[in-house]
């Protein structure tokens, strides 16, 4: 079953990278900007020859879904990885819709 998490996406490799997992085994790894502080990250990506980091505030971070296998990575692709306000109407991982079923469910258990 695939995971909510929050990402962070390279903007030249677009590879994204699941928070608190760092450092990831392909070489990259994220940190925060100040020690102590998680408002701001950094990611250094292994995409890039040299250590050049890209900041990512807290604001900029998106919820996806994600894959099985990219959750025991740490990483993954766009396919693997997919923004939650992308996601299908048939998706298997639509809390709102599970919401209103058991919402209706229970209505119908307590009704008269």
């Amino acid at each position: 079953m695939p995971r909510i998490r929050h990402c962070v996406e390279c903007p030249i490799c677009l590879t994204r990278y699941l928070i608190s997992f760092s450092p990831y085994r392909n070489g990259s790894y994220l940190i925060a900007a100040v020690e102590g502080y998680f408002d701001e990250y950094v990611l250094y990506c292994a995409c890039r020859r040299a250590p050049v980091g890209t900041v990512c505030r807290c604001n900029d971070l998106k919820s996806y879904e994600v894959s099985n296998a990219a959750y025991y990575r740490g990483y993954g692709t766009a396919e693997e990885i997919v923004p939650i306000r992308n996601r299908g109407r048939k998706s298997a991982m639509n809390p709102g819709r599970k919401l209103e079923s058991n919402r209706r469910a229970t209505a119908e258990e307590h009704s008269p």
